[in-house]
């Protein structure tokens, strides 16, 4: 194999170990079905078989795929872990949507860049430096001063919830696996914008090259 088809390789089968993350448990083999087989085994993960199910994870859980395999949830409170997948996920959603708007809009007292990625270079020093005050004081607020593992979730809260309003497991499963795409979705954008140095929607619409190494 050449080089390139080795990095497509790669690539590749770094896709699908990512995205069995995000399937559903009934695409995948049942743990269930499989000890009955083979008798006294541990149990297995959903996500990645020939790994030791998470202790810790809770099939109860929204959007729990059995994906654990860094082991995270044997060092950390799993209410945490729950809080920062769904507070990145939200984030994430929402820095797709800065990566695509500014190639269509953007404040007229700023140059656009390039690609919105690069427009980010534009904005004054001390402007950056507000919207981070901005975000530390929506997170010390919306959390009431509670901020540490050992107090934000005083009270019985539940992570993720801000008393906005309660969404059914439903809802809550479907924002936990949108937010997991947004993710995915925010380093793909912005590498290729890294990359090609082109707005998403251009490189899409006009200008599409594949890379090449």
């Amino acid at each position: 194999l050449n080089r390139n088809t080795m990095l497509r390789v790669v690539a590749t089968l770094a896709c699908v170990a990512s995205a069995s993350a995000f399937a559903p448990s009934a695409l995948l083999p049942q743990a269930g079905v499989r000890a009955a087989k083979t008798g006294m085994r541990m149990q297995e993960n959903l996500a990645v078989p020939f790994l030791k199910a998470p202790a810790k994870l809770d099939s109860s859980m929204p959007g729990y795929a059995g994906f654990d395999p860094l082991g995270c949830s044997d060092f950390y409170d799993v209410k945490w872990l729950q809080e920062a997948e769904i507070k990145n996920g939200r984030v994430a959603m929402l820095g797709v949507v800065g990566l695509l708007v500014p190639e269509f809009f953007h404040l007229p007292m700023y140059t656009a860049g390039a690609t919105p990625y690069e427009s980010y270079t534009t904005v004054p020093a001390f402007a950056l430096i507000q919207i981070f005050l901005g975000c530390g004081a929506v997170e010390y607020f919306t959390h009431k001063g509670k901020i540490s593992p050992d107090n934000m979730f005083d009270g019985g809260r539940v992570p993720g919830e801000f008393g906005w309003g309660k969404a059914d497991m439903t809802m809550q499963t479907k924002e936990i696996k949108n937010g997991r795409l947004a993710m995915l979705a925010f380093g793909g954008i912005l590498h290729q914008q890294l990359f090609t140095k082109m707005g998403t929607i251009a490189h899409l619409t006009g200008g599409f090259k594949p890379l090449t190494f």
